[in-house]
């Protein structure tokens, strides 16, 4: 009997503290402070990336046929240079 009653009171606490969350939405790339991402252009010209870390740029800039394409490299191009510098401190 005792397992229960603490297995009932860990789901409603469990449960009480996820309504108290604020924000549900996932962290993604874009919310990284020190991280700037520009994608400018049009469908005509092409989008162009360039991206920066601590105003340092750290991407040269390129050319992308869609924003989408340009938006996923941005993705790519963060995730690797965190785990480098992760890795060198």
């Amino acid at each position: 009997m005792h397992g229960l009653y603490f297995l009932r009171k860990f789901i409603r606490e469990e449960i009480g503290r996820s309504f108290k969350t604020i924000n549900n939405n996932p962290y993604t790339f874009e919310d990284f402070q020190d991280y700037d991402i520009q994608i400018d252009g049009s469908t005509q010209g092409g989008f162009f990336l360039t991206i920066y870390y601590k105003e340092e740029k750290i991407y040269p800039t390129q050319r992308f046929e869609s924003h989408e394409d340009a938006h996923h490299t941005a993705r790519t191009i963060i995730d690797k240079d965190r785990v480098v510098r992760m890795n060198h401190a």
